[in-house]
């Protein structure tokens, strides 16, 4: 018995050592990639936003002195304006650069140039507006004087920033190649310990086990015949009864296969199902092809009648979308309470629901549509003639819904934005983008037709007024109201836009100048009368019409000679109408 005991010390001995190695190996990385990740790389991210912050204050310093001499110079308020405007970017980048510059080596310069640049500040910007026509000379040296203390003290703090960055950098290149060194060091001696205990189990090992693997080539060709006894150690020994046993239990297993054959294949051919629906849903944005899909392979797996019920867009229940044995359903044809019954339970909670007939329940099985943790939809399947849906055929319906509910989910979501990136938020008004492509079409259609069409810009008059005076959401409330005046004047055809701020746009695809001219002024006096609040006139309208061909060629022209009839609407006095020449 000392074979098999020296045996077992030796792969214990070649197993703890290859486990140390590998664990110093390990720990050395981690410490390595903690060291990095907690002290240098932050250290550097550090120094290297102080730097950006420090270039960031010494240019908004030079952009304001450039700014007060041009003022100085001048006397234009643009130069002060551009002037004030920098206080905010010193001080964010002055906050910025003391918090990220706190190393010692680098902190009192940096406190020399917030205090140089302090003093330029207080002692010149700030005594600016007090400075007479015959002082500027004067003054404009004393701020030379002060600029160039700043200087010089930039100039300091950048050369100790850049020292203090090479100093990190090169003491990260050293640590790094120690550790690189120390690490091929233990790899190369546990690797000449494992290649040691790798001869001496060879030699222990191969030759008493050439015999075996000669009984286990046959047993793998097919030849289920016990091997014949083998002279070693006990484990040795052991191991034959136990392929002498393999052989007995592969026997009875080849027996078993052709069951386990079929079962697979049925698993495999609704498997691949689920493979051809994903393939055919993968590209598509179109819900009704992926809801078709979905119900066709659900289906296919069933082997039953499967309808696919999605949740309302406020949550309150779940609507029928689709009927294997009709296709697909009315909008409100059917709906569902959410916890009610077997499809409203999988809904509510997030799990397979079975029918109860114990309580008229239909035969079927309720599987979530879940994506994320949201339940968006219920594949309901009917038991087939064949039994219930479990097992197998219950856990690919579980895939199957795994993946048809982030497909549905993805094609909802495009359908909702492709709705937001056409229609203003605010006003739910047609934007910008939608009368682009409106236009063209309805200019192409005038085209081919020989027919007039034309074009309304709409503008409300002291907007920013308002807004000043009542605030920008009274400013909001009004836009929205001033669309639905909009909206509810228009007539069969013609279409309301928001194109930008207040001003919107109106299309006439079928009439012209005369025509677009009589609706503006409509709904001129539409919004006069609907925004006077007794003796107060909170927004009034101006109006341009532009036709075509009578105006313009194409559809940006019309939409130009539209806005300048708007703006001689503006400059003649407001609240009027005004027609292209």
């Amino acid at each position: 018995m000392a074979r098999p005991l020296r045996l077992v010390t030796e792969v214990q001995r070649l197993g703890t050592i290859v486990w140390v190695a590998a664990f110093l190996i390990v720990a050395i990385s981690i410490g390595r990639l903690a060291y990095s990740a907690l002290v240098t790389v932050p250290a550097g991210d550090d120094l290297r936003a102080g730097l950006l912050a420090y270039e960031d204050t010494q240019n908004a310093v030079l952009s304001t002195d450039s700014s007060l001499r041009a003022y100085l110079a001048t006397r234009d308020p643009y130069f002060l304006d551009r002037a004030n405007e920098m206080a905010p970017q010193i001080a964010t980048a002055e906050t910025t650069m003391v918090a990220t510059l706190d190393m010692p080596e680098v902190f009192p310069h940096v406190l020399d140039l917030v205090a140089a640049q302090r003093q330029w500040q207080t002692g010149w910007v700030g005594e600016l507006s007090g400075v007479p026509a015959e002082g500027v000379p004067a003054f404009l040296a004393r701020g030379d004087v002060m600029l160039q203390n700043y200087r010089a003290a930039s100039a300091v703090t950048r050369a100790a920033v850049l020292e203090e960055i090479a100093t990190t950098d090169r003491s990260v290149r050293t640590l790094q190649r120690t550790l690189v060194v120390v690490t091929a060091l233990i790899a190369v001696a546990a690797l000449a310990v494992a290649l040691r205990g790798r001869r001496r189990l060879l030699a222990h090992v191969v030759a008493p086990v050439d015999g075996l693997l000669a009984s286990v080539r046959g047993i793998g060709e097919g030849r289920l015949e016990p091997p014949h006894p083998v002279d070693g150690s006990a484990e040795l020994v052991a191991l034959r009864d136990g392929l002498a046993d393999m052989t007995v239990a592969l026997a009875r297993q080849r027996e078993e296969t052709s069951v386990q054959a079929e079962r697979l294949q049925a698993q495999t051919d609704r498997l691949r199902t689920i493979l051809i629906m994903t393939r055919e849903i993968a590209g598509s944005l179109d819900i009704r092809h992926v809801v078709d899909s979905t119900v066709q392979a659900a289906v296919a797996v069933a082997d039953g009648r499967v309808l696919l019920w999605l949740l309302e867009d406020d949550g309150a229940g779940l609507e029928l979308v689709y009927d294997s044995d009709r296709g697909a359903a009315a909008p409100m044809e059917a709906r569902c309470a959410l916890g009610h019954g077997v499809v409203g339970r999988s809904a509510r909670y997030g799990q397979i629901s079975r029918g109860d007939p114990g309580v008229e329940e239909d035969a079927a099985v309720a599987v979530p549509l879940v994506v994320g943790a949201r339940v968006i939809g219920v594949l309901e399947c009917h038991d087939s003639p064949e039994g219930e849906v479990d097992g197998q055929r219950l856990s690919t319906v579980e895939m199957l819904a795994t993946l048809s509910g982030s497909a549905i989910e993805a094609s909802r979501l495009h359908a909702a934005a492709e709705r937001l990136s056409q229609f203003d938020p605010l006003t739910q008004l047609a934007n910008r983008r939608r009368l682009g492509a409106d236009l063209a079409s309805a200019v192409a259609a005038a085209r081919a037709q020989a027919s007039p069409m034309s074009v309304i810009m709409v503008d409300l008059d002291h907007f920013k007024e308002l807004n000043d005076r009542y605030g920008h959401q009274q400013g909001d409330v009004v836009l929205q109201e001033v669309a639905t005046t909009l909206r509810t004047a228009m007539r069969d055809g013609e279409t309301a836009y928001r194109y930008g701020g207040e001003e919107f746009a109106i299309l006439l695809p079928r009439g012209g100048p005369d025509d677009a001219e009589k609706l503006a002024e409509r709904l001129r006096l539409r919004v006069e009368t609907d925004f006077r609040r007794g003796d107060k006139q909170l927004v009034t309208a101006s109006f341009g019409v532009a036709g075509l061909p009578e105006h313009a060629g194409d559809g940006e022209a019309l939409l130009s000679e539209a806005d300048r009839a708007l703006y001689s609407a503006k400059n003649a006095g407001r609240n009027r109408v005004h027609r292209a020449e």
